[in-house]
């Protein structure tokens, strides 16, 4: 057989519009060929070609592939046919030759089935792929609480763990946690008591800081307004993780990480726990604290606006513990005990702290 026309042939088959004599033709001439490198050479060459052009749409595959196993089989089984009769007609026929002639149709068949396992499983791997970056794209249902000035919220997440929301706070979540992980978003104060899993741990991002535990309690403050943001832990151990360079540091119960959101660095300390949970029981407690803290948590624990006259008086230190409290007994309290003097718009729930001097 020609060059010219192994070519053809060749063509006509990747097109699929060869005959199924043709085929058999060509398996017995291209199997008594002398130069099969010839002949590879060529089938590589159309082979190549082929794999670069647009792949068949799935229907015209599969009839595709039909078509060449039937052909095949067909083919298979009339050479069989001839090798019985030319050994019924020549005894002497060296058994040599004959392994040769079916070592030449094998790799005949071979490279001219090929393309066709190459296409297969590339529309394999196409499904599939395709199957496997839909369920990864497949967007996650969240829920969001949101708890306004003034209140706070008790829910129970999916995996069980228990979660108080600090006023003005909000946490998103998924509705379920299929992943390797237990991710929340958090923005405002937070307290969770953490459903036990090793095997999953349990994440709460906020904008600096990545908060990583597996079964613990801890409180996380992060308020946007705030210049820190507080992480402290009451039992168990957890992770926490900057953001920005990763960098991390393992908290202890009773232990603080602060987080300076000017110098973007990362301390802890050791604490009394009691005055950054009470919250969740319904009590303040203050120790000491600058008048300028107490303020901001005022603010938010009664839906005000307190106004410091004086950037000094910030400074000032404060006692006391407020639970059943009404705002304006609070005030009260703080003018007894510090000198300080208020005044109180109750129609805009503005409060201006002035010196008593």
């Amino acid at each position: 057989m020609k060059k010219k026309e192994l070519i053809q042939l060749i063509d006509s088959y990747f097109h699929n519009t060869v005959q199924l004599e043709q085929v058999e033709k060509a398996i017995r001439e291209l199997a008594e060929e002398e130069n099969i490198s010839e002949i590879d050479e060529v089938m590589k060459k159309h082979w190549v070609e082929a794999s670069v052009k647009e792949m068949p749409d799935e229907k015209e595959f599969s009839q595709l592939l039909d078509q060449i196993h039937h052909r095949i089989n067909m083919t298979r089984e009339n050479e069989d046919i001839r090798i019985l009769e030319r050994k019924k007609q020549t005894e002497k026929t060296d058994n040599k030759s004959i392994t040769t002639i079916i070592h030449k149709i094998s790799r005949i068949a071979a490279v001219l089935f090929l393309p066709l396992l190459l296409t297969f499983a590339w529309y394999l791997y196409s499904d599939v792929h395709k199957i496997h970056k839909k369920k990864k794209e497949t967007p996650v249902a969240y829920n969001e609480i949101y708890t306004p000035l003034s209140a706070k919220t008790r829910f129970v997440l999916p995996d069980s763990t228990v979660v108080w929301l600090n006023s003005g706070s909000r946490l998103k979540y998924p509705f379920s946690f299929p992943g390797k992980t237990r991710e929340v978003y958090l923005t405002g104060e937070g307290y969770f008591e953490v459903a036990k899993n090793r095997k999953i741990p349990f994440i709460v991002k906020t904008d600096n800081l990545d908060i990583t535990a597996y079964g613990t309690s801890f409180n996380v403050m992060a308020y946007p307004d705030d210049p820190t943001v507080e992480t402290t832990l009451v039992n168990g151990t957890v992770k926490v993780e900057s953001v920005k360079d990763r960098k991390y540091m393992f908290l202890k119960p009773n232990t603080q990480a602060l987080f300076n959101k000017e110098t973007e660095t990362l301390k802890g300390y050791r604490v009394d726990t009691r005055f950054y949970t009470s919250w969740k029981d319904g009590k303040l407690i203050f120790r000491n604290q600058p008048l300028g803290i107490v303020a901001h948590k005022l603010e938010r624990w009664f839906n005000c606006t307190i106004h410091i006259e004086d950037h000094k008086m910030k400074n000032y230190r404060y006692t006391g513990n407020i639970e059943m409290e009404t705002l304006r007994e609070v005030l009260e309290l703080i003018q007894i005990t510090t000198p300080v003097k208020y005044t109180y718009n109750k129609k805009t729930r503005e409060i201006w702290i002035k010196s008593k001097k």
